[in-house]
């Protein structure tokens, strides 16, 4: 091969990988968001969470997007781990679809294909038409990458140290490793795929070269979850260690059956005579049967992947109901419990307030962070106690009873729009460690003072949920005038710090919107102590 073959070689790539994107784009948007809600809600059944994800898997075109997916509803407690395994192993599968089209032997109408994508996504307005022509549009590129490819090769096929390397691959190690580290580096298995059926094309590589490095694509695939899971939940992580672990488990059981079963033999016979069919079935047959050795013993890998990554999780603690129990068949108990509720989230929000505050004064980047994790647990509460709630008001309530559940709709609206705030002011805080935003010294006492006193009006809050103490109740009222007339204070010697010049106009903008939700919170914290103070809370 001389250079322009290399770069032949190399721009047939990058086309195969656009024309995967872009067909992979125009088919998700053309979904829309029913892809996503299938996979949340239809994965109760293993073998319908295994069909959802290898059919997912073949509308997207990508194995590693379903997992990342996969592994975002887990990170958010939208999905258990088994839930997680079973669609991941699906998607297995489905990414074979892509080897199966290239079978087809359709490169030769790539332009054709091409051309009329391109027509489709210039000239028609409709955006769902358009979405059908990214679709042919990115199979025509696709197929295009791959003519590339065919063609960049085709001189290795009389090159006998290309030929001495392909027959190395026979070697089960060498060509597992070559596998999985040509996927790990270009983050696709289908790509990978791409290139071994390239060189089929042109006789360069058979199914006996090849069928040890299909086992080692389907390992790298899994880097995209691995890498998108760091970041997350310790569910998350389990949930791409458990595909990893089926990938590299199945790629063992059939290394060891190919020294005693004629599998390869078996897939030749299919299709004698085409090996770009070959290679593509023996990569569909490789998914299919470890897909339904490991679909009835999910707990295999469940148990491993808790074996490496041991712990609870701290972020999805949080996201269950403590208290409310839905099958609680007596009205008053189920009230009870969701006053509990209630005041278990009043708490997480007023935490998640000095979290906030502390995030913005300290300039702390975790804090940050942590701000916004604690916000999905208070809207996660917000949800499923008004749930519960709704579910009660439609039983025969008694009228203290039904005072109470009003009281406890509007409070919860309190307490969820106290931690909105909360990360609000999170979010500038973000800002001014971004920007470097100093703050003056009497700036930040300011900010703290008022934070104090915010803090108190929480305590003597909870004080009142807890002990019934009304006097506690009121005075939290008392507060929240008091804050009033310390923001009118503050506001007026921050304009006289701005004159001088001791402020500057960037942090006299986040000072002032933190001053101002500070109020605000105090605001809502009265609220919930006059709900209180109305008897609709105890």
């Amino acid at each position: 091969m001389d250079l322009w073959n290399i770069l032949m070689l190399i721009g047939g790539l990058g086309l195969f990988l656009y024309g995967m994107k872009l067909m992979s784009d125009g088919l998700e948007a053309a979904a829309g968001d029913k892809l996503r809600t299938g996979l949340e809600l239809m994965t109760k059944n293993r073998f319908s969470a295994l069909g959802l994800g290898a059919g997912v898997t073949a509308v997207i075109q990508s194995s590693s997007a379903t997992t990342v997916m996969v592994v975002g509803f887990v990170n958010a407690g939208l999905m258990s781990l088994t839930q997680a395994i079973n669609v991941g192993i699906g998607a297995n599968i489905g990414t074979t679809i892509t080897a199966q089209i290239v079978a087809l032997k359709v490169t030769e109408f790539a332009p054709l294909v091409l051309f009329a994508g391109v027509i489709i996504m210039l000239f028609v307005k409709k955006r769902s038409v358009r979405r059908i022509g990214e679709i042919i549009g990115g199979l025509g590129i696709l197929l295009f990458g791959m003519e590339l490819m065919s063609e960049a090769v085709a001189p290795l096929r009389d090159y006998q140290p290309f030929i001495d390397l392909l027959s190395s691959f026979q070697n089960p190690w060498i060509g597992l490793l070559a596998g999985l580290a040509v996927t790990a580096i270009i983050q696709s298995s289908s790509a990978t795929m791409g290139i071994i059926q390239a060189f089929a094309m042109q006789g360069v590589m058979g199914l006996d070269a090849a069928v040890y490095v299909i086992l080692g694509l389907n390992i790298g695939t899994c880097v995209t979850a691995i890498l998108a899971s760091l970041s997350g939940t310790k569910t998350a992580k389990r949930t791409a260690l458990a595909l990893l672990f089926f990938n590299v488990i199945g790629a063992f059981i059939f290394m060891g059956a190919m020294q005693f079963l004629p599998i390869v033999d078996w897939i030749k016979s299919w299709t004698p005579g085409s090996p770009v069919n070959q290679l593509a079935n023996f990569h569909t047959f490789f998914n299919v049967v470890n897909a339904f050795i490991f679909i009835g013993i999910p707990q295999v890998l469940t148990k491993i992947a808790y074996f490496f990554v041991r712990g609870e999780d701290k972020q999805l603690e949080g996201k269950k109901l403590k208290y409310i129990d839905k099958n609680a068949d007596s009205a008053p108990v189920a009230v009870g419990q969701a006053i509990l509720e209630v005041s278990r989230m009043e708490r997480l929000s007023g935490e998640n307030f000095s979290l906030a505050i502390k995030s913005f004064l300290e300039r702390d980047e975790k804090l940050i962070d942590e701000v916004g994790e604690n916000e999905k647990v208070v809207n996660y509460l917000n949800h499923e106690i008004t749930d519960a709630l709704a579910n009660v008001s439609q039983t025969g309530l008694s009228e203290v009873d039904s005072r109470t559940v009003t009281g406890l709709l509007h409070v919860i609206m309190d307490i969820e729009r106290i931690s909105d705030i909360a990360q609000n002011i999170a979010d500038i805080a973000a800002i001014r460690l971004d920007k470097k935003i100093k703050m003056s010294k009497k700036g930040v006492v300011e900010i703290q003072f008022m934070a104090d006193k915010i803090g108190e009006a929480f305590r003597l809050l909870r004080e009142a949920l807890k002990e019934g103490n009304l006097e506690s109740a009121q005075r939290v009222i008392e507060i929240e005038d008091e804050v009033d007339r310390y923001e009118a204070k503050i506001k007026k010697n921050h304009v006289k710090r701005l004159k001088k010049g001791e402020c500057s106009a960037q942090a006299s903008t986040v000072f002032t919107d933190v001053i101002t939700m500070c109020e605000r919170v105090a605001d809502h914290v009265a609220n919930i102590a006059a709900v209180y103070l109305r008897g609709e809370m105890q």
